[in-house]
């Protein structure tokens, strides 16, 4: 039986892992093609898009979609309804109240994120969409649908770029093209998620439910610090590079920042193979070798990081085949972008610790919060001792600290003999405690 569930899993897992390959590769392709319709200032104004639509998903979504999936294992359908429907229509209702708030003051939010003021309202409209896509997306893996997830996923995926080369390449139309073909294309998908909560799985209903919106407030409100913290860490040093470079080094930061995708693409993967793995172990700790664990775990961390160095390395040297002349100064960003990447797998080798003990709250402060505020304050120092490239440095830098904190809360919350394991890989039996 185990073995059943076992291969049952690994096939899972080979799904979405194919997924993330295919959406990975979907727009890689299509970098060179980008990279010469448009500008590194048009890849700007694309990437400050993604950074304000990931901070309205932040307002709009209250992390709903953890919060349903695990509703569904309740096994309570009028429960899961009233989840879903309030989560939905709470999420509209934030979408006009943004709406209303940027008529008077989107001259600010423009100002102070070099952003066209008039393009703000899709902004909004691709956050809303995109919450109603993740909220759908979580009930498919919590049914374990990997196979319409993945063609979910795809689906939205290949809307957006081919619209996207239509409107860029075919008409011309620059990053407003690119930003038209990523709103239709989010549209679309959008009303696919609809269709699927309403008519499918019948779960998406006219009524909203104070009780439910008591629990999505409760879920989601202590979990502020910890996604604005990954926001920061992912987003704000394009906000810097718009205020303190130019609009052009934001385009060379988030070309370098896709070419880094297929290492964060694989690291991704590994980890969804890795945390059942684990959590098997340790459910069983009277069969586990303790030290023998964590010295694999900490060789793979070694590994995770001189793969970043590599695929660092050979990215830059790809460089002048993927992208166009105006892009070739983007080589720096890319390779500590690996980095990044390769730290944030290490990341992961730590904080499934902390999910299996249920002791999340131990990396609320400590982790991704902790890490965003380090990036808040070396970005700025950063670029005006190094330039702009110093921007890809902060965000090394910030997982670094994200990573060293969800070290500590992983040692807290299942403390496991790290300094053993660690003596044992330099042929010391064990640590001499003073």
């Amino acid at each position: 039986m185990k073995r059943l569930q076992s291969v049952g899993f690994l096939k899972t897992s080979g799904v979405y892992f194919a997924g993330s390959v295919v959406n990975g590769l979907a727009f890689l392709a299509f970098v060179p093609v980008f990279t010469r319709y448009l500008s590194p200032a048009d890849y700007g104004i694309v990437a400050t898009a993604t950074v304000l639509t990931s901070f309205c998903v932040v307002l709009q979504g209250f992390s709903a979609f953890g919060l349903i999936a695990r509703t569904y294992f309740d096994h309570d359908p009028h429960q899961l309804v009233r989840l879903v429907s309030t989560a939905c229509w709470t999420a509209l209702a934030m979408s006009l109240l943004v709406f209303l708030v940027l008529a008077w003051g989107g001259s600010w939010v423009a100002r102070w994120t070099d952003f066209p003021a008039n393009w703000l309202p899709v902004i909004v409209a691709l956050g809303f969409f995109t919450v109603v896509q993740t909220n759908y997306q979580s009930l498919l893996q919590a049914r374990k649908e990997p196979w319409r997830y993945v063609l979910n996923q795809t689906t939205g995926t290949v809307l957006a770029i081919g619209l996207s080369l239509w409107l860029v390449v075919g008409l011309g139309w620059n990053w407003q093209g690119r930003l038209l073909g990523m709103l239709l294309g989010a549209a679309t998908i959008g009303a696919i998620c609809f269709f699927g909560l309403g008519i499918r799985l019948k779960l998406l209903r006219f009524t909203w439910s104070s009780a439910a919106m008591g629990q999505l407030l409760r879920f989601g409100i202590p979990l502020i610090p910890h996604v604005l913290g990954g926001w920061v860490m992912t987003m704000s040093a394009r906000l810097y590079l718009n205020n303190m470079a130019s609009i052009a080094d934001t385009g060379l930061f988030s070309l370098a920042f896709n070419l880094a995708a297929p290492l964060t693409m694989m690291v991704g993967a590994l980890n969804n193979t890795y945390y059942p793995w684990l959590f098997g172990k340790l459910s069983d700790p009277s069969s586990m070798d303790a030290v023998r664990l964590c010295r694999g775990l900490l060789i793979a961390a070694g590994l995770l990081l001189t793969s970043g160095v590599i695929f660092g390395l050979l990215a830059v040297q790809a460089l002048p085949y993927i992208a166009g002349p105006e892009f070739q100064s983007a080589g720096p960003y890319v390779f500590w972008l690996c980095l990044t990447a390769a730290v944030s797998g290490v990341y992961f080798i730590f904080g499934n610790f902390v999910v299996y003990s249920k002791k999340t709250w131990l990396m609320t402060w400590r982790a991704d919060f902790l890490g965003g505020l380090a990036l808040l304050v070396l970005c700025p120092l950063l670029i005006l001792w190094i330039g702009p490239v110093g921007a890809a440095v902060a965000s090394f830098l910030g997982y670094v600290v994200t990573t060293a904190g969800c070290i500590i809360a992983a040692r807290k919350a299942h403390p496991m003999p790290w300094g053993e394991a660690l003596a044992s890989l330099f042929g010391r039996k064990k640590i001499v405690q003073p």
